[in-house]
């Protein structure tokens, strides 16, 4: 199976796609429907890894609010480190019938290549530790101690990836 990953603006995708995109996640329980539409507007990038015209898994990056984003890391114990450049690496999902074929893997490279040296963070949920073992993760290091936030009861915890220590406004080359 030859996999293929594609990276589009939210606004430069069909209804159709964004529907398939809005399916996948909400197939994986990351989300709901409505949740999903009301954050397209800060979203920078929708991900999508599939074979011909199957999508098989996706993902997004995405500039949360900051009162959320600085929230974040206050729960993590971690306000230090608090980036307002930091994007959202969020929605990250694989259908369950192509899990283990290397999707997840695809979609992550084009992700990272994409995003070159600048600071992202993920939250994820620490039931999920099956499918994706923070244990065992390159990218990103843990932030702080799991929380968990007020817009769910899942405990949580906040990884990221080239975040300074203590955040510096005056660093932009990688920030900005």
């Amino acid at each position: 199976m030859k996999l293929k990953t594609l990276i589009r603006r939210p606004q430069d995708c069909s209804v159709s796609l964004k529907e398939v995109f809005i399916k996948i996640v909400t197939a994986g329980g990351e989300m709901d429907k409505a949740r999903i539409r009301y954050s397209f507007p800060y979203t920078d990038a929708l991900i999508f890894t599939g074979s011909g015209n199957t999508v098989m898994g996706v993902g997004a990056l995405l500039h949360p609010k900051q009162s959320f984003h600085r929230h974040l890391f206050e729960m993590a114990g971690k306000p230090e480190m608090y980036n307002p450049h930091s994007i959202e690496s969020c929605w990250i999902s694989v259908l369950p019938e192509y899990r283990g074929k290397g999707v997840w893997t695809h979609n992550r490279r084009a992700k990272l290549a994409h995003l070159g040296n600048l600071p992202h963070h993920s939250i994820r949920r620490i039931k999920n530790k099956n499918v994706v073992n923070p244990d065992k993760e390159t990218q990103y290091e843990q932030v702080g101690h799991s929380f968990v936030s007020h817009i769910g009861p899942h405990e949580l915890l906040l990884l990221a990836a080239n975040h300074d220590p203590v955040f510096d406004p005056e660093k932009r080359i990688y920030y900005c």
